[in-house]
């Protein structure tokens, strides 16, 4: 079973006050906590941050993770060079504190020969909470400043892409500056300026309330939505286009338990208690029936046996997302085990 192009996920604080009513961990945001790093849990990520291996690492969080912005930095701090970090946020610091958090940031990768994608929250849910808006403000920096290590994506989890397309040039054209929205698929716009292009992603809301918006993708059409825009069957883990395999998919949450991202219903380790390595992980996806079987046969066969069933088809409604699924089928007692082939 050949593993390549990993993704590195790391929630680093569950604390956040944006308020978002859709929030999946809106329960942890009051009395959760924040990521620290220890002697082990440094040794652990910057083992799992330099491995050759791995693409992309992500930095984000159950809550906001600017609210820790100084792990964040002490995380970049870790890499030897060579890496692509990806930081995603609401951008609600006062313009400011964001644009100094934007130096900080990219003074680092820049010295350790790395980058990092600022990723901005663009939809209703997150626009309506936030008093100090850094969209526009973040393509005037990087027209004025050209900062060597920043670059700067979208993403909504709106049902009204226009929304979110109107939102942005408006917010733009505050700044004098004038954009353009190309629809790439299904999943994806970019966001066309004299500087540059600029991805908007979209996603499904998990757990949408029965008063919201109609216009997300059921479970079936998301899934077939990312297998026409990676050109390839989903399965679970790190998807990269073909003819590249896909790879391990990983998330550390702030307390530093380590997940496969979507399957956390086992907990592979702590940062700071256990030693962590790519090769261990590599190990359980290989030797775990459940775990392999969902790295390796498109999920959408997998379901295609259950079609129909209850409680099945009442999960898979109330999930809308297939990295969510997991946790909802493991509420319930023989479901899991049922996904493996006999």
């Amino acid at each position: 079973m050949d593993l390549q192009g990993h993704l590195l996920y790391i929630d680093i604080t569950q604390i956040c006050g944006i308020g978002c009513a859709f929030c999946m961990y809106a329960d942890k945001h009051k009395s959760g906590m924040s990521m620290e790093l220890s002697t082990l849990a440094r040794e652990n990520l910057a083992a799992l941050i330099n491995a050759p291996a791995v693409k992309r690492i992500s930095i984000s969080g159950e809550g906001e993770p600017l609210n820790n912005a100084k792990v964040f930095h002490e995380i970049l701090g870790l890499s030897q060079g060579g890496r692509s970090f990806e930081f995603i946020t609401s951008g609600f610091f006062p313009h400011d504190k964001m644009l100094d958090f934007y130096e900080t940031t990219n003074r680092i990768v820049v010295g350790n020969g790395d980058t990092c994608n600022i990723r901005l929250s663009a939809d209703s849910h997150h626009i309506e909470k936030v008093k100090w808006r850094a969209h526009g403000l973040s393509l005037d920096y990087l027209r004025k400043q050209r900062p060597a290590g920043l670059g700067f994506s979208f993403r909504s989890i709106d049902t009204d892409r226009q929304f979110t397309r109107d939102y942005l040039l408006s917010e733009l054209a505050q700044w004098g500056i004038h954009g353009s929205i190309e629809a790439r698929n299904a999943l994806e716009d970019v966001l066309v300026t004299a500087d540059g292009r600029f991805g908007i992603d979209y996603k499904n809301l998990v757990h949408p309330a029965a008063d919201t918006a109609p216009g997300y993708l059921n479970l079936h059409d998301y899934i077939e939505a990312i297998e026409a825009k990676i050109n390839k069957r989903f399965t679970f883990g790190s998807l990269n286009q073909p003819p590249l395999s896909n790879g391990m998919d990983v998330t550390v949450k702030p307390n530093g338990d380590v997940y496969l991202y979507g399957i956390e219903n086992q907990r592979l380790g702590n940062l700071h208690f256990d030693r962590v390595c790519w090769e261990q992980l590599a190990a359980h996806v290989r030797e775990t029936p459940l775990v392999r079987t969902l790295y390796t046969q498109p999920l959408a066969d997998l379901l295609a046996r259950f079609d129909k069933m209850e409680p099945m088809q009442s999960i898979l409604a109330k999930a809308n997302n297939p990295y969510w699924l997991v946790k909802e089928l493991a509420n319930h007692d023989g479901l899991l085990e049922q996904l493996v082939p006999a």
